[in-house]
């Protein structure tokens, strides 16, 4: 018989963002997500009860199982609502690809988890959730964190100075090999579009303080989210600027993200490259495909769309992109809208199952997490998940990085190449970056 888990909510006086991140330190399991549009963040500590998937069935009908088997072991005897309770973690690209590189683990095949502990800071506003197998410790074990949490030193995370020892870009030849081979089948008109993507080790000459990479991202990277998924398997480490969903009842947000190029070096250089990407003819077809699939999707499921006809610029520091946001309403199945709208055609390709067959086919290693949804589920299916783009799996001293691009009949394989050694940047100079205004980080 399943035990029952119980909870506890209660207001902590504001604390600094330096002593949550401190406390995470003594933690293997964490997470932490900040999304770009607001000013609140959800730090997890530690798990209750926690779910990897299996190839044995979809990994969107297992978590919605799973979240029910949870919901029905939930007690709190003051009868206040589980609000923000929530499990937190990432859905995988593929579960069933996800042993092809070893170095994923057991992570690649996705992993979700209920916290020990929740913290959600909003402004001056800061919240923990507790949760426990025993009723008769749980407040104890809310007032120790509580107290544990304010008195922790909340000393700046040091970035240690990281050598590169070595950067192994061995798959490059064969991913643009792919990207030829799957240029020709566009043209055949066998496919419409695919992304295909690549990873980048890299190994530096100290262990990498995943708490650290994270909150200089969010200093060096902001207009995106930011969120980390900690485990005795590694770290996964996402910058991104594409939701998956936001979502609340009779309510779904998502957002198309597709062509990119660079920023310019000043103001007058990057609207000129911003207006170039506006009216490039090839990555308008790119965002148009993106679009017009998700609606789609959102239509089939008797939702109402709203999205405008042109894209708009989001810009971030290093490329800008086009970017459609798109709103539905009505009455949905959550679960099922994300087992459909997964992988979307800026992830995946068109047709969806033609071009996953490509991608399996001709695209070097493993996705893992990467690409996937990311984020958190609360137990009133609120919610919001991103997609784990910009991102690495930092493992000791090793960084495996990955990047994409999406191929369509005018694609050139160096030019999409660049565009990888683009999306990599912002996370090879933070893991990198020698000497510079962030080395200690409050």
């Amino acid at each position: 018989m399943n035990q029952s888990i119980f909870y506890s909510k209660i207001e902590l006086p504001n604390i600094k963002l330096k002593k949550m991140l401190s406390l995470m330190t003594e933690w293997q399991t964490a997470f932490i997500f900040q999304a770009p549009s607001n000013n609140t963040i959800r730090l997890a500590y530690g798990a209750v009860a926690e779910y990897y998937f299996d190839r044995s069935k979809n990994q969107f009908d297992a978590l919605k199982e799973w979240q029910s088997s949870l919901k029905k072991r939930l007690t709190n005897s003051e009868k206040a609502e589980a609000e923000h309770l929530a499990l937190v973690g990432s859905f995988s690209f593929d579960p069933n690809s996800a042993g092809k590189d070893v170095f994923w683990g057991k992570l690649g095949q996705g992993y979700f988890f209920l916290p020990k502990y929740t913290v959600i800071k909003s402004g001056n506003n800061t919240e923990l959730i507790t949760c426990s197998l025993d009723s008769t410790t749980l407040k104890k074990e809310s007032r120790l964190f509580a107290k544990k949490l304010q008195a922790v030193s909340g000393h700046p995370l040091s970035l240690t100075s990281h050598e590169t020892l070595m950067q192994n870009d061995t798959a490059l030849a064969q991913w643009t090999a792919a990207v030829s081979a799957t240029t020709a089948q566009i043209k055949r008109q066998q496919l419409d579009k695919v992304v295909l993507a690549r990873s980048l080790e890299a190994n530096f000459s100290d262990t990498i303080n995943s708490l650290a990479v994270w909150r200089k991202l969010t200093l060096t990277q902001p207009q995106t989210y930011h969120i980390l998924l900690k485990t005795v398997n590694g770290s996964f480490i996402s910058s991104t600027p594409e939701r998956f969903g936001k979502f609340k009842e009779n309510q779904f947000q998502t957002a198309a993200v597709a062509g990119t190029i660079k920023r310019g070096r000043n103001r007058k250089e990057d609207d000129y490259l911003g207006n170039k990407l506006l009216q490039d003819h090839k990555n308008l077809q790119e965002q148009k495909y993106v679009v017009e699939t998700i609606k789609t999707i959102l239509q089939k499921h008797n939702l109402t769309v709203r999205c405008s006809k042109r894209p708009q610029l989001l810009k971030n520091p290093n490329v800008q992109h086009l970017y459609t946001p798109i709103m539905a309403d009505g009455h949905f199945e959550l679960f099922k809208v994300l087992r459909d709208l997964h992988p979307t055609p800026a992830l995946g390709g068109l047709p969806r199952e033609k071009a996953l067959r490509q991608i399996a086919q001709v695209e070097p290693g493993t996705r893992g997490l990467f690409g996937s949804p990311l984020g958190y589920l609360q137990f009133d299916n609120a919610g919001e998940l991103a997609v784990g783009i910009r991102s690495a799996l930092l493992t000791g001293k090793t960084a495996h990085l990955f990047a994409g691009a999406g191929i369509v009949s005018e694609s050139d394989p160096q030019n999409e190449a660049a565009e990888t050694q683009l999306k990599f940047q912002p996370l090879l100079r933070v893991l990198g970056d020698q000497n510079d205004e962030y080395t200690n980080i409050n």
